[in-house]
């Protein structure tokens, strides 16, 4: 678990020091401030069944779930870069977008981005 919450510390700190109006220092008060929503929200994210606390079982699921996540995103990223030149271009990004949102609602669910992953897959 100490793991984790230090890789979740040093996300925050990356983004609170990249948000900040001052890049080259950010107080405590600011960096608190700044992501104490963040924080509750992963909590709560992890905490699947609501009782307040977090239990290494839920600590394990939350982690496969995003390593879930980041490989998808991993695929749909080769997939993205039609052109294969290492490199996938706002065109490109948009066009796959486009193409996974099934519902036309202009969001893209995890859903969304599995199915369009299995389709692709079976047509190769």
């Amino acid at each position: 678990m100490n793991k984790t919450l230090i890789l979740f510390f040093s996300i925050i700190l990356l983004n609170s020091t990249a948000n900040s109006a001052d890049p080259t220092f950010i107080t405590k008060k600011q960096f608190l401030d700044s992501n104490i929503k963040k924080l509750e929200q992963q909590f709560d994210e992890i905490d699947t069944n609501k009782d307040g606390k977090m239990t290494e079982a839920e600590e394990k699921a939350y982690i496969k779930k995003v390593q879930e996540i980041r490989q998808i995103r991993q695929n749909l990223l080769q997939l993205a870069d039609t052109n294969k030149d290492g490199k996938v271009t706002e065109e490109e990004q948009k066009a796959l977008l486009v193409t996974m949102d099934t519902n036309k609602d202009g969001n893209v669910t995890l859903e969304e981005q599995k199915s369009y992953l299995t389709k692709t897959k079976t047509k190769k």
